[in-house]
């Protein structure tokens, strides 16, 4: 491929962001109530890992884009707005960074970025 060329997502990479905001509008939903009175913890673990893993995968697969963080924000704005209390907010930055962090993580392991070391 040219380095002109635009890479564009094919096959199931193309549903990577719309199973991203599924996830986070339809997975509370079920998780609240079967985690019980351990729903707080289960809530964060949900939403960082659903951040990482995703932009990880996606970076890996794909290429590194400011696309899944954002979206994850988005995803987390949705999911405090129809199921977590107004203090979580905070928890959004930290899923952006987290995203950010293993996307630039899955484009060093896809051999897409610099790890920073000068060749």
């Amino acid at each position: 491929m040219a380095e002109t060329e635009e890479q564009t997502r094919r096959g199931w990479l193309k549903a990577m962001p719309y199973l991203l905001l599924a996830a986070y509008i339809v997975v509370p939903l079920a998780l609240i109530p079967a985690a019980g009175s351990s729903a707080p913890a289960a809530m964060i673990a949900f939403l960082f890992g659903t951040a990482g893993l995703v932009s990880l995968i996606d970076a890996t697969l794909f290429r590194p884009t400011y696309s899944i963080p954002l979206l994850c924000g988005v995803g987390f704005w949705l999911a405090k707005v129809l199921y977590l209390n107004e203090g979580t907010f905070v928890y959004g930055i930290g899923c952006v960074v987290i995203a950010g962090l293993c996307s630039w993580l899955g484009g060093v392991i896809g051999g897409r970025v610099s790890a920073g070391a000068k060749k």
